[in-house]
């Protein structure tokens, strides 16, 4: 009787002995993996982004990607309408045609105007020559006063005439400048419109996938507004973001284990490359503001780099699985 009631009383302990043990393990498991591991779930996949912006006022007219679209570096993405800028190309190439006709007519008139005063230089000094002489013979009495003034009016004309050729090359100047100037005004809108033509058309500037296609067919652009951002999805990496208390144990190169909750079954590995120079809410959209007053101390957190080990299985799953932005659990090996 009493050995039966020993077993009987033994059966009542056996599942608080259960639940015992399996307290200890959990409390064992959790302090191995302390004493190992510095664990967070504040982590994600991340990588390279670049927006891709028009550099000029336009609509658009193609759009040759979508989201979720592969792309190579130097691809055409985008295009925006370019017939008003055609428009203004033509215009003012007619203008500089008629800018070179006009500089062609005020180089000749140029040209002419300088061989003229040459001619009326001599012809000056060929009057005044005779002038001179017409003076002594007239101071001689050796010829009458009648042809005293008739030769002296003939100076005076002369020199007339030179003085007024002067004023005319001066004219002729001045319009040959204005005519340069034409014809550089033209070639520089000409240069511009060209370069504007060019900024009609967006090219990937790197390869990668496009996560976000923002306007679409017909949508007038401003100058940096982005049409694509485009990740850089061949290199991938995952953001820690760790208490700054516990950012003295960490170190660059240092281990990582992680999983991610869209692969739970797979655990990968990486090094940490990156400690953040400062803390995640420094640049965030409302930084905080110990100034107000109202001040509540909060534990700041710190962005860490970690990179994803990159053997050929991880590459396969890295191209078709791993999406940035994904949720991450990591365990930052102790040393």
């Amino acid at each position: 009787m009493k050995l039966n009631r020993d077993k009987k009383n033994f059966k009542v302990y056996i599942p608080l002995i259960v639940v015992v043990l399996i307290v200890f393990s959990g409390v064992w498991y959790w302090y191995d993996q302390y004493k190992k591991f510095i664990t967070t779930d504040d982590a994600h996949v991340d990588a390279d982004y670049v927006a891709i912006s028009s550099k000029i006022l336009g609509r658009i007219s193609h759009l040759y990607s979508n989201e979720g679209d592969s792309i190579s570096k130097g691809k055409l993405i985008a295009e925006l309408d370019s017939n008003d800028l055609l428009a203004q190309k033509y215009q003012f190439i007619a203008m500089k045609g008629q800018a070179v006709a006009n500089q062609l007519q005020a180089d000749a008139k140029y040209k002419y105007d300088i061989e003229n005063i040459k001619v009326l230089e001599i012809n000056v000094a060929k009057t005044q020559d005779d002038f001179d002489r017409a003076k002594n013979q007239f101071n001689s009495d050796v010829i009458t006063k009648e042809q005293y003034e008739h030769i002296k009016k003939t100076y005076e004309t002369a020199q007339a005439q030179l003085n007024s050729a002067k004023i005319l090359l001066n004219v002729s100047k001045s319009q040959v400048n204005s005519a340069s100037a034409a014809v550089d005004y033209a070639e520089s809108q000409i240069g511009v419109i060209v370069t504007q033509l060019r900024n009609t058309k967006l090219y990937a500037p790197m390869k990668g996938v496009v996560a976000k296609r923002w306007l679409l067919n017909g949508d007038i652009v401003q100058p940096g507004q982005s049409l694509f951002t485009i990740i850089n999805n061949q290199k991938l990496w995952v953001v820690i973001y760790l208490e700054e208390t516990k950012l003295s144990e960490i170190h660059i190169g240092q281990k990582v284990l992680f999983t991610i909750d869209a692969l739970p079954n797979k655990e990968f590995s990486g090094k940490v490359f990156s400690i953040g120079s400062n803390t995640a809410s420094l640049f965030s959209l409302i930084p905080p503001n110990n100034a107000s007053g109202n001040f509540t101390k909060v534990t700041q957190r710190v962005p860490i780099k970690v990179s994803i080990d990159a053997d050929e299985k991880n590459r396969r799953i890295e191209k078709n699985k791993i999406l940035t932005g994904m949720s991450v659990v990591a365990k930052i090996v102790k040393d």
